[in-house]
């Protein structure tokens, strides 16, 4: 009675499997690759997450306000501002609301109103919205 594998079984093996990885990566690869839609949608949830999370460190409310038009930003307390700056638009790529300069504020317990924001480009489009409850950001792609 035989028992495990001969070295040639295990070559076999291990060149089928090398193979097929040489056919599947690079096809992955190209799935992975990031769009200009989703890349500001991902910079604007990144914002938004951080001043979710230094309202609840600081238990204190904290508002985001974003200009679509130029895709300026501003994290502010009600004293002062945190931090500003501008998402980079690639070309093709706009921010729009319903309201004119979409607004944002988390409470001290996680809570959050504000304004859906859109993400528009020439490979789709993304909305973002929040559950007022929670806080947390909901995006969806078209």
């Amino acid at each position: 009675m035989r028992r495990g594998f001969t070295l040639a079984e295990m070559l076999i093996v291990i060149v089928i499997l090398g193979i097929t990885a040489a056919a599947v990566v690079p096809a992955i690869a190209r799935t992975v690759t990031v769009d200009e839609v989703t890349q500001v949608t991902r910079r604007i949830e990144l914002i938004l997450n951080a001043a979710r999370t230094r309202a609840l460190e600081q238990a204190t409310s904290i508002a985001v306000t974003l200009a679509p038009e130029s895709g300026r930003y501003w994290v502010r307390d009600r004293d002062r501002v945190l931090d500003s700056g501008t998402i980079a638009l690639d070309p093709g790529v706009t921010l729009w609301s319903t309201a004119v300069r979409p607004n944002v504020l988390f409470s001290s317990l996680g809570s959050a109103q504000g304004d859906s924001i859109f993400v528009r480009g020439p490979t789709g489009a993304a909305a973002i919205r929040l559950d007022p409850w929670t806080g947390v950001l909901h995006a969806a792609a078209r």
